[in-house]
């Protein structure tokens, strides 16, 4: 028999278990060989932490030197689009847009060396998100015929942005880096988003945007941290080459606006609902003009050119060029309180017949210049200042296209400051959740429902 004593019992947190009582050896230690395994362990410790930080510097090297390529590639690819948009403006405007007469000639040179390099027509930043899920590799090719045959279409008149194709600029750089020193999966793939953040922040100036698109971007509901450091650092420095050549990127000051009330949260909780309504019409009408296209001109050649003769009525028939080129200007006079009603359907009808035929350039700078018009309008109708409006639907529309919440946030934020952030937020989380499986990218993966609980691991639309 044993002394039964009362003792008083230990409480313990849930799940914690009572350790394991030391071992006969363990008791058997003297104090000095006790002593001596703690400072093994520790040692232990010690050079696990120098190894952390030697990867993390080799990722900042790595990133350092990304970030400075896709920079410089970056500030060379938005002068030559600014040139090429303004010389088709001036085009334009001095008379007869004899300009926009030699899109089908651009467009069959843009068939053409994409059949030369054995890429299909449809390559673009879709095929660079692939290389992030999948065993899909992009072309390095891609990269220079991105520059290229962005800036012929911008030149002709083709409604198409520069966002989205720095992007993908950005991450065939960091494909090349890649590739060059032979580095696995793992590396492979934080090298690539390190190209993709620097390559945005380039061209817009974004730099904290740009580092949470690359870790959202791939797949909905999942955030990969272990990119965050070195995309954050490719970011910095992507941004800063075209800061320091002069090169300002857009930013625009809201004004003040009376502060937040509930009668405007509920409007905002409105508009956000109309803003992914938006989004499934853009993604949606690109989707199934592209569809339609191959469906019915399965040569490239006639496919193209088929879509210039669109985009040329279509232009001549509106009487204006604000629907051709990026967009940026229809941002502009939206954030001025000035937009057409039927704005946001026109340039999301020449967009996608642009895409569609397989012209190139990015697709970012047409969604904010949709979600901007259409804010205005919509804002304005709701009592929404139209100015506000038109930033909120710049930002809300953008999110459901991307499918990136966090991005848009942030992005706000360094784009229109901090005043009106709850708003920004707001219309973010319903546009998100009202823009269901669509989205610009259909290797981006949904691997969490954006309202159930549940697990999906489905493509997007």
């Amino acid at each position: 028999m044993w002394n039964e004593e009362k003792t008083t019992p230990r409480v313990r947190p849930s799940g914690v278990e009572d350790a394991p009582p030391p071992s006969s050896s363990e008791r058997d230690k003297t104090p000095l060989e006790r002593a001596r395994e703690a400072l093994r362990r520790d040692g232990e410790s010690t050079r696990q932490v120098g190894r952390r930080l030697e990867s993390l510097g080799r990722q900042a090297l790595f990133a350092t030197g990304v970030g400075l390529t896709a920079g410089v590639v970056g500030a060379a690819f938005q002068t030559s689009m600014n040139a090429a948009s303004r010389w088709f403006a001036a085009n334009y405007a001095g008379g007869f847009p004899w300009a926009l007469l030699f899109l089908p000639a651009v467009g069959l040179a843009i068939v053409y060396l994409y059949n030369a390099a054995r890429l299909s027509v449809d390559a673009g930043t879709d095929r660079v998100v692939a290389s992030l899920t999948s065993e899909k590799k992009a072309s390095l090719w891609l990269g220079p015929l991105i520059f290229l045959t962005s800036t012929l279409t911008q030149l002709c008149g083709g409604s198409a942005g520069r966002e989205g194709a720095a992007l993908q600029l950005g991450g065939c750089v960091g494909l090349g880096a890649g590739r060059l020193f032979r580095l696995d999966a793992t590396a492979l793939k934080i090298v690539i988003l390190c190209g993709m953040s620097g390559g945005f922040a380039a061209v817009f100036g974004t730099p904290l945007a740009a580092t949470v698109f690359a870790l959202e971007i791939a797949c909905v509901g999942v955030v990969y941290y272990p990119a965050l450091t070195p995309a954050l650092i490719a970011a910095l420095v992507g941004s800063a080459i075209p800061a320091s050549l002069g090169l300002a990127p857009f930013h625009y000051e809201l004004p003040d606006f009376p502060e937040t009330s509930i009668a405007l949260v509920g409007r905002t909780l409105l508009f956000g609902a109309l803003c992914g309504a938006v989004c499934v019409f853009f993604c949606a009408t690109v989707r199934r003009t592209t569809r339609s296209f191959f469906a019915r001109f399965p040569n490239d050649y006639i496919r193209v050119a088929f879509g210039a003769f669109c985009v040329i009525v279509g232009t001549l028939a509106l009487g204006t060029n604000a629907y051709n080129g990026t967009g940026i200007g229809l941002v502009e006079e939206a954030l001025a309180g000035r937009a057409a009603p039927d704005a946001f359907f026109w340039k999301t009808v020449l967009t996608a017949v642009t895409l569609g035929a397989g012209f190139k350039g990015g697709e970012i700078v047409p969604v904010f210049s949709v979600g901007a018009t259409f804010g205005c309008v919509a804002g304005g109708a709701l009592g929404i200042d139209p100015t506000l409006g038109a930033a909120l639907g710049m930002i809300g529309v953008f999110c459901g296209a991307t499918n990136c919440p966090l991005t848009s946030i942030v992005l706000s934020v360094e784009l229109f400051g901090e005043q009106n952030a709850i708003l920004f937020a707001i219309v973010c989380g319903v546009g998100f959740a009202t823009s269901g499986r669509v989205g610009l990218y259909r290797s981006q993966r949904i691997l969490y429902s954006k309202i159930a609980m549940g697990k999906e691991d489905e493509r997007t639309m």
